[in-house]
C-alpha cells in the first residue's frame, strides 16, 4: 500500500546490524530479533513493514520482491506470509521421548554430555524443570556420578549442575594426572640417546 511505501523511518533509526535472513534458519527466530529491534524505535506498523526487507539476503530477498504490488497492508499479513513460507526452515523440536535418547556415551566426559543434553532440553517445548531433571538422571552414564544423584537426589537442575561441577573438575583432574604419568612413563622408558 502507498502508506506503507510512504512512511518515513524514524530519525533515529539505526539500521538492522544483525545477519540477514536468507532462509535456511528459523523464521519465526529471525522475526523475534526483528520485532525487538524496530520496537525501541516505533511502534508504527508502517515502518515494521518498510524495514523488513532490509534484514533480507538471497533467497529470502528475492521471496520478498516477487510478492505482488500491494498485498500487504499490516505487519501482521507479511510476518505471516513470510513465516508460512519459511516454515521448512524451522528446527526440528525435540520431544520429551528423544530427550531421553540422549544418553552419556562410555567414555564421554560428564561436561560434554551436559552442555549436549541442556541444549537439547533447550529445543524441547513445555518441559519444566523437575522433567529436565529426571531424564537427565535416566540418561547418565553408570559410574561415581550418577551413583550420588540417585542416593541423594538434587532438588533442581541448579543443584545438579552444582554438584556436577565437582565431578567434572575431578574427572578433568584425572585425565590431566592419566596424560602427565603416561607422558612421564614413555619418556623414561625411551631415553634420548646421548652422544
Amino acid at each position: 500500500m502507498d502508506f506503507i511505501a510512504n512512511t518515513p523511518l524514524p530519525a533515529q533509526w539505526e539500521p538492522f546490524t544483525l545477519d540477514r535472513y536468507t532462509g535456511e534458519t528459523d523464521p519465526d527466530e529471525h522475526l523475534k530479533v526483528y520485532i525487538t529491534h524496530v520496537a525501541l524505535y516505533t511502534s508504527q506498523d508502517a515502518v515494521f513493514c518498510n524495514a523488513f526487507p532490509t534484514t533480507l539476503k538471497g533467497p529470502a530477498l528475492e521471496w520478498f520482491t516477487t510478492l505482488p504490488p500491494y498485498s500487504i497492508d499490516s505487519f501482521d499479513i507479511l510476518s505471516h506470509m513470510f513465516s508460512t513460507h519459511f516454515a521448512g526452515s524451522r528446527p526440528h523440536q525435540t520431544t520429551t521421548i528423544s530427550l531421553l535418547s540422549i544418553r552419556q556415551e562410555p567414555n564421554e566426559p560428564l561436561r560434554a554430555f551436559i552442555d549436549r543434553f541442556s541444549k537439547a532440553a533447550l529445543r524441547t517445548p513445555h518441559l519444566n524443570q523437575e522433567m529436565i531433571l529426571q531424564c537427565m538422571t535416566l540418561t547418565l552414564q553408570p559410574g561415581p556420578f550418577a551413583n550420588n544423584v540417585y542416593l541423594h537426589p538434587p532438588a533442581s537442575m541448579h543443584e545438579l549442575k552444582l554438584r556436577a561441577a565437582d565431578y567434572v573438575r575431578m574427572e578433568e583432574m584425572q585425565t590431566l594426572h592419566n596424560k602427565f604419568c603416561n607422558d612421564y612413563v614413555a619418556s623414561t622408558s625411551n631415553p634420548t640417546p646421548t652422544a
